[in-house]
């Protein structure tokens, strides 16, 4: 398998050389905290807005004018690569009208595997000038080509893709004030996925208010797998498919961009937010079409050189393990040499 991958990047280094778009990966850890106290006059600091774009719309919102010059608690980090698994961390404490506000963030990215998770506690008063938000974000951009016996380059066909999805999303606030916190899975392909003019498809969507009922939806269905919904919280672990008929032509590179992201807001003293889903969202399922015939044999070229199938990511041995096995394959075939007669 080990032998496999390299081979894929070979053949993805000549695609890349022939102008396919190369493969990214992304972590991103985001955490801010304080009272914003701007010197620039009576409306610095008073405009923010999210810390990722780019048709995502996410992270962390924070003053146009930056931490520092806002008086605020902690930082943003942003990881790009295009070998992985990428990691990011970063947390905050900071004081507050009253007390402080105190929280962590955490992003993993890799091929076919992402994470993410955000917290957050409040100790203190809020006011319209109060930050008091950690939110995690882990994205691939990878280029795949999918091609089966029999169908011929150029045939339209549709792709789905099956993440499972396990973690716990749980809000405990202080009423009448109003929290929250949000999870969800995002994939876009084509051409130019990385364009924010094509909006993503959410496989998969859960959002926590205050310890009301929470929302969960995955692909086009309802609730997914077996997640246990209660009062202000939801856990447990599903597989949800795209369900989006995603077009692409067999044999022809096409992009595709999955980001996992997600959000805690604790509102007020007493109230905190949690969002664990760092060891999860990992694709376990790839669905294509030509036509309107489902195809079962197919196989995935990728710029990355990750090996994908039908089965999602596939595992690839530990070098520990692809050692063992060349060094079981070498003893074999020396007994097998001493076995045999001489001539």
């Amino acid at each position: 398998m080990q032998y496999l991958r390299q081979g894929a990047l070979i053949a993805a280094f000549a695609m890349a050389g022939a102008g396919a778009p190369a493969a990214e990966l992304q972590a991103y850890a985001g955490a801010v905290g304080g009272i914003a106290q701007g010197t620039g006059g009576p409306f610095a600091c008073a405009t923010s807005g999210p810390t990722i774009g780019n048709g995502w719309f996410a992270g962390v919102a924070i003053p146009t004018e930056g931490f520092s010059a806002c008086n605020l608690g902690g930082g943003i980090v942003n990881n790009t690569a295009a070998g992985g698994p990428l990691t990011a961390q970063q947390s905050v404490s900071a004081g507050v009208t009253g007390g402080s506000f105190t929280g962590s963030a955490s992003a993993t990215a890799d091929y076919g595997r992402l994470g993410v998770s955000a917290n957050g506690t409040m100790t203190g008063a809020t006011s319209s000038s109060t930050f008091h938000q950690t939110a995690g974000f882990a994205r691939y951009q990878d280029t795949l080509t999918l091609t089966s016996p029999g169908i011929a380059t150029g045939t339209v066909g549709a792709v789905d893709f099956a993440f499972l999805i396990e973690g716990l999303l749980k809000s405990l606030p202080n009423a009448p004030y109003t929290q929250q916190g949000d999870i969800a899975l995002g994939i876009r392909v084509g051409t130019g996925v990385g364009n924010a003019g094509r909006a993503p498809w959410y496989s998969f969507m859960g959002t926590v208010v205050n310890d009301g009922m929470p929302f969960l939806r995955g692909g086009g269905t309802g609730i997914p797998g077996n997640f246990i919904l209660a009062p202000g919280s939801f856990s447990g672990s599903a597989e949800v498919l795209s369900t989006a008929n995603f077009e692409f032509q067999w044999g022809v590179p096409f992009e595709m961009e999955v980001a996992f992201l997600t959000t805690a807001y604790a509102c007020c003293n007493g109230a905190s937010v949690v969002s664990d889903f760092l060891n999860t969202a990992v694709l376990s399922g790839i669905s294509a079409k030509a036509g309107n015939t489902a195809i079962t044999d197919f196989s995935v070229l990728s710029a990355s050189g990750t090996a994908y199938g039908p089965d999602g990511v596939l595992a690839v041995p530990e070098p520990g393990s692809a050692a063992l096995l060349l060094g079981g394959g070498a003893v074999l075939l020396a007994w097998r040499r001493r076995a045999s007669p001489r001539r």
